[in-house]
C-alpha cells in the first residue's frame, strides 16, 4: 500500500476512535445519570451497536475515497516512474488506460498523452533539421575546402592573399567541426558515441593556432600553458567545437589585456580579461541567443552548443565571470583521462 493510502487510512482510523470514543463516553453519561450500571445489557448492546455502525460506515467511506482516488493515484503512479529525460507519455496511449479511468482523470491522461505526443514530435523535427541541414551545408563547405587547397598551391599569391586564404581555411574548417558536432547533438542519445583516443593537446595547439589570426592588431596578449598532456577518450572535434567558441568568445568580449589557456590533466582551461558578465547574465550564459555585449556580436549560440556538447561527452562547462575584470571558462573532462 502506498503512503498516499496509508495517511487516507490513518485518517478514517482516527476517525473511527474518536467518534468510538464520544460515543462511550456518551452511553456512560447516560448510564451514570439514569443509575444504571455502565455494562448492563442495555447499554452495552447500545454501545456495541452505535460503534459497529460507526465502523462500518468509517469502511464505506474508506472503500469509496479509495474507489474515487484511484485514478489519480494510477496517473501519479504512471507519471512518476518517467525517466525526466525521456518521459513515456505512451503509457497514456487511449487503448493503455483502464477501463475504471474515467471524468477528469481521463481527460488529464488524454491531455498528457497529446502533450507527449507534441513534444515527441518538435524533438524529432528539430532533430531531423539539424541532420538534414548540416547534411546539406557540408557539400558548400566541402567545396569551399578544395577550392582553397588548390588556390594554395598557387605560387603568385601574394603574402596577403596567402593570409586570406589561411583565414578562409580556418574558417572553413571550424564549420566543418561545427556540422559535425550538430550531427553529434542530432543523433539520439542512446547510440554510442564513434570515440578515440587522442591527445588533447593537439587540439589546443590547432585552436591556438587559429585564434592568434583572430587576435591579429589587438593588444591581446595570448598565452598557453600545459601543465599535463592528458589523452582523452572521445569524438576529437567536439573538443575542438567546444575550445573554439570559448576562444571565440574571449576574443570577441577582449578588447585589449590577456587571455590564457591552461591544459591540466582534468581539464582545460581558459580566461579572459574581457567585459565579463554579470550574475543575471551568468544564470542563462547557456541559453540559446544570450549574448553579453548588447546584441552587436555572434548569434549567442557558441555557448549553448558547448555546454550541450559538453553535456553529452560527460564534459561539464564550468563558468565564472565578473564584470569589467573578466571570464574563466573550464571544461572537466574527469577522471577518464590519462597522462602521456
Amino acid at each position: 500500500m502506498s503512503f498516499s493510502w496509508r495517511n487516507i487510512r490513518v485518517v478514517f482510523l482516527l476517525q473511527v476512535a474518536i467518534a468510538s470514543l464520544v460515543v462511550l463516553l456518551c452511553m456512560l453519561g447516560l448510564a451514570a445519570a439514569y443509575g444504571q450500571l455502565p455494562f448492563a445489557g442495555p447499554v452495552l448492546a447500545a454501545i456495541l451497536v452505535a460503534l459497529g455502525a460507526i465502523a462500518a460506515a468509517t469502511w464505506l467511506g474508506y472503500r469509496a475515497t479509495k474507489r474515487m482516488l484511484a485514478p489519480v493515484h494510477w496517473l501519479l503512479r504512471e507519471v512518476s516512474r518517467w525517466d525526466p529525460a525521456r518521459p513515456d507519455t505512451h503509457v497514456f496511449a487511449p487503448e493503455r488506460i483502464p477501463p475504471g479511468l474515467q471524468g477528469d482523470a481521463r481527460k488529464l491522461a488524454d491531455a498528457l498523452h497529446g502533450l507527449g505526443s507534441r513534444v515527441d514530435a518538435c524533438v524529432a523535427r528539430e532533430r531531423d533539421f539539424t541532420r538534414d541541414a548540416s547534411h546539406e551545408l557540408r557539400t558548400p563547405l566541402t567545396v569551399i575546402r578544395m577550392a582553397a587547397d588548390l588556390m594554395a598551391h598557387d605560387d603568385g599569391l601574394s603574402e596577403r592573399s596567402r593570409r586570406s586564404l589561411a583565414r578562409i581555411q580556418a574558417a572553413n574548417a571550424s564549420m566543418e567541426a561545427l556540422m559535425e558536432a550538430l550531427l553529434l547533438l542530432a543523433r539520439d542519445e542512446q547510440v554510442p558515441l564513434e570515440t578515440e583516443d587522442f591527445p588533447a593537446r593537439d587540439i589546443v595547439e590547432h585552436a591556438v593556432a587559429r585564434l592568434r589570426d583572430e587576435l591579429e592588431g589587438k593588444p591581446v596578449d595570448l598565452q598557453v600553458e600545459y601543465a599535463a598532456d592528458p589523452v582523452l577518450h572521445a569524438p576529437p572535434r567536439v573538443l575542438g567545437v567546444m575550445l573554439g567558441n570559448l576562444l571565440s568568445n574571449a576574443a570577441r568580449f577582449t578588447d585589449a589585456g590577456s587571455i590564457r589557456v591552461r591544459l591540466g590533466h582534468d581539464r582545460l582551461e581558459v580566461e579572459d580579461t574581457g567585459i565579463g558578465m554579470d550574475a543575471a547574465l551568468l544564470a542563462r550564459a547557456f541559453e540559446p541567443f544570450q549574448r553579453g555585449d548588447g546584441g552587436q556580436g555572434g548569434p549567442g549560440l557558441g555557448l549553448s552548443i558547448a555546454h550541450r556538447l559538453g553535456q553529452r561527452c560527460g564534459w561539464p562547462l564550468q563558468l565564472e565571470s565578473t564584470p569589467g575584470v573578466g571570464t574563466r571558462a573550464a571544461i572537466l573532462f574527469g577522471a577518464s583521462t590519462q597522462d602521456l
